[in-house]
């Protein structure tokens, strides 16, 4: 018999994960349950990183425009001209994102 898997914490139960990647990188996905309720877990192996996102977040992710999507990968790459640029997400409110969706009304601080 083999045993279960360590579950990281505040997991009590998850599904099998599934794995998507290109050229630039690979992500692991699975539905895993927590005692707030059901997750996507999404775990990037190659770097550590690792969110759960609930079916709220993830409405919202659903209705970005791609563009916005293109902006943060600028971002995250350092690029000097992209909206936002310089936005340090650890230090406070992304500068780019305005007071619309997403800016400080939806609870960016």
């Amino acid at each position: 018999m083999s045993a279960e898997p360590e579950l990281p914490e505040g997991i009590v139960r998850a599904g099998e994960p599934i794995g998507i990647g290109n050229e630039f990188t690979g992500v692991q996905v699975r539905k895993v349950w927590t005692r707030q309720g059901e997750r996507l877990e999404i775990l990037v192996p190659r770097h550590g990183h690792r969110i759960l996102l609930d079916a709220m977040q993830l409405e919202i992710i659903a209705r970005q425009d791609p563009e916005r999507f293109t902006q943060l990968f600028a971002v995250a790459l350092g690029s000097e001209d992209a909206p936002g640029a310089g936005w340090d997400p650890g230090a406070g409110r992304d500068p780019g994102a305005g007071d619309g969706p997403g800016g400080e009304e939806a609870g960016h601080r």
